[in-house]
């Protein structure tokens, strides 16, 4: 687990991400090692139409190998449910997530079981304003001597990336955005698009970092949002009233089209066509459109030759009884009534009374570059839904769910099932603007909120309303908003969400894990190596579980069975099997190998925390399981 970890990041070069990539998507350019065979693929591409050049342009900053380096560790953090939070009625079945810690531990424990699955993400980050309170706040861990050796980078350079720290510059903020967003473009769904909100102290910066990482080719959008509207203000030299929306695809050719409304066309087909008998139909008022004016027509032939069969009275706009016409109409009356059932309206217009069908069709516009605020809203209609929510305005520069909404609508409005991200969750606008989505049409949307810990401003309304963490507002806001919700629409959806904290065990904690030999059975009398890993009242070995179920793919709402073997308690996850606790013995294993030899178990994986099994146990454990009579295979994966 955690040992795993930082063992890996010993070895961690920056290239390491993209290299994982290439491995999963060109296996045969590596060689049995692990090397790339550059020559192998470069003789492929020389020998095609392809161009290759050693020039392109990019954007170069103060710290980019460090950020790129950042992108390729893994994350050396736990995942902690809140077992109370959890447990409670509206959120025992809910399938919202709720994560507090580093958005970029976060991102990371995600792609374990989120890879490729999220069909939008809205993020909201620092703007860099000077004033937003933005400051590049990694404490690197290490030494500038350190990054020259695991980064590459020279003397003079490591430590000019060591003084980022505390920064608000350009550097700082690229490098603060550059790892979050690559990981965050491989959890986009092939189809799946980001939104990105920002103004224009980076969005120059921006556009150019995301066409590097999610490819020029895939810029779909800088939406403009109409933010704010500012009087005429003589102390500045323009009236700023915009923000920028970058919006990005993974693969924009996959991405069908984004709905930001629709228009409806009408199509009136006559019902004649080419009848040369005449027909007799009965129209009930209710399926008629009539465009006449208000009055008496008298029954008899029309101008056109079709026969009013009884006067007609219309009144607005509608007959006040049943009428027939006789006229030259290949719809029989079992037809007429079977489509007027399935939502065709009849249409009677002119003198002649020549009656057309009229189907609307719908067609899907594309969202308008300029988002106005009378469509979405500002940031003072902002500031109004907060404060309607808390009676007091507890969060600063919140985004209106009106504009997200909207944003998330050309995405989503056909993917009513859709997983949604927002790592930069604040004030928690997006979960709320999904909710309220949901609400309107039932859909069954999900979002998952990522927002770290940090702490109010001393005397800010927030830290005078008793809100200590920026997340204690977000996951209020979240109550609140349900509330509100369900009040206004009694919507049958899902209005909780799983609360789930990552936290950092200590260095006294790494020491013990790293001393730790598994060839030792008096280690394991020396303490529980389980119970290092409890946090806020949460036991170790559900820590452990949810780490290493979101790590193999099961996300954070899977359904875990107990399998008892003998007196030990076995975790079951669809074909896992996870030994976490101490106190797995010979008997157990026994029990174990019989259950999968009668297919009462069917496993492919038992994952085992290396410090709660003894050697000898262990050492039955792989032969036993290597050897079953039934011919299974069952891989033992030891962790640490």
């Amino acid at each position: 687990m955690i040992r795993d970890a930082h063992e890996a990041n010993a070895a961690t070069t920056p290239a390491d991400f993209k290299l994982a990539r290439l491995r999963a998507a060109l296996p045969e350019y590596f060689d049995k090692d692990g090397g790339f065979r550059f020559d192998r693929l470069q003789d492929v591409l020389s020998s095609t139409d392809v161009s290759m050049t050693r020039e392109g342009y990019e954007l170069k900053f103060l710290g980019k190998s460090y950020a790129k380096y950042l992108t390729s560790t893994r994350t050396e953090t736990v995942v902690v449910p809140d077992l109370e939070h959890n447990a409670e009625a509206t959120n025992s079945e809910s399938e919202n997530l709720y994560i507090v810690g580093d958005n970029l531990d976060g991102l990371k424990h995600l792609l374990g079981s989120y890879a490729g699955k999220v069909k939008c993400i809205y993020i909201d980050p620092p703007y860099n304003t000077g004033s937003d309170g933005f400051v590049y706040v990694d404490d690197f861990g290490f030494t500038a001597k350190d990054l020259t050796e695991k980064v590459g980078l020279d003397e003079d350079e490591a430590e000019r990336v060591m003084a980022l720290q505390g920064k608000s510059s350009h550097s700082a903020w690229l490098t603060f955005m550059f790892p979050r967003l690559e990981l965050a473009k491989e959890l986009l769904a092939d189809d799946g698009v980001i939104f990105i909100s920002i103004d224009d102290n980076e969005q120059a910066n921006l556009k150019i970092l995301c066409d590097e990482i999610f490819g020029e080719g895939n810029f779909i959008e800088d939406y403009i949002w109409e933010s704010n509207f500012r009087p005429d203000n003589s102390s500045r030299i323009e009236r700023e009233n915009s923000q920028h929306v970058l919006a990005y695809a993974r693969n924009k050719s996959a991405v069908i089209s984004l709905v930001g409304a629709q228009k409806s066309t009408e199509g009136l087909p006559s019902l004649t066509k080419s009848s040369m008998n005449p027909t007799s139909l009965t129209f009930h008022p209710d399926w008629v459109d009539i465009r006449l004016p208000d009055g008496l027509y008298l029954a008899g032939e029309r101008r056109s030759g079709y026969i009013l069969e009884t006067d007609l009275v219309v009144q607005n706009g509608r007959a006040q009884a049943t009428f027939g016409l006789t006229g030259r109409m290949i719809w029989g009356q079992p037809y007429l009534e079977e489509q007027v059932a399935n939502g065709t309206r009849i249409v009677i217009k002119g003198e002649g009374f020549v009656p057309y069908s009229r189907k609307l069709e719908t067609a899907a516009l594309a969202p308008t570059t300029l988002i106005p605020r009378e469509s979405v809203g500002d940031v003072l209609a902002a500031n109004a839904e907060i404060k309607s929510l808390f009676n007091e305005q507890v969060f600063s520069h919140p985004k209106p769910t009106t504009l997200v909404s909207y944003l998330l609508n050309t995405v989503t409005s056909m993917d009513k099932n859709a997983l949604v991200l927002d790592f930069f969750s604040g004030s928690g606008t997006t979960a709320h603007a999904v909710m309220s989505m949901n609400s309107r049409d039932l859909g069954s949307r999900k979002f998952i909120a990522v927002q770290w810990a940090e702490a109010t401003a001393p005397g800010s309304v927030a830290d005078k309303c008793g809100y200590s963490t920026i997340d204690e507002v977000g996951r209020e806001r979240i109550r609140r908003a349900a509330q509100k919700v369900k009040s206004e629409s009694n919507a049958d959806i899902d209005y909780g969400f799983r609360l789930f904290r990552l936290e950092q065990p200590s260095e006294k904690t790494l020491d013990e894990l790293q001393s730790f030999d598994s060839n030792e059975n008096a280690v394991l009398l020396s303490g529980n190596f389980v119970s290092k890993f409890a946090f806020n009242g949460t036991p170790g070995d559900e820590v452990a579980l949810s780490t290493w179920l979101l790590q193999d793919g099961f996300g954070l709402t899977p359904e875990v069975n107990v399998v008892l073997l003998d007196e030990y308690e076995l975790q079951v996850c669809e074909d896992s099997a996870y030994v976490i606790e101490p106190g797995l013995s010979s008997a157990s294993v026994q029990v174990l190998v019989s259950k999968i030899e009668t297919g009462e178990l069917d496993l492919k994986r038992l994952v085992v925390f290396g410090y709660s099994v003894s050697f000898s146990v262990m050492h039955e454990l792989r032969q036993n399981l290597k050897s079953l009579r039934s011919g299974q295979t069952v891989s033992v994966i030891e962790r640490y």
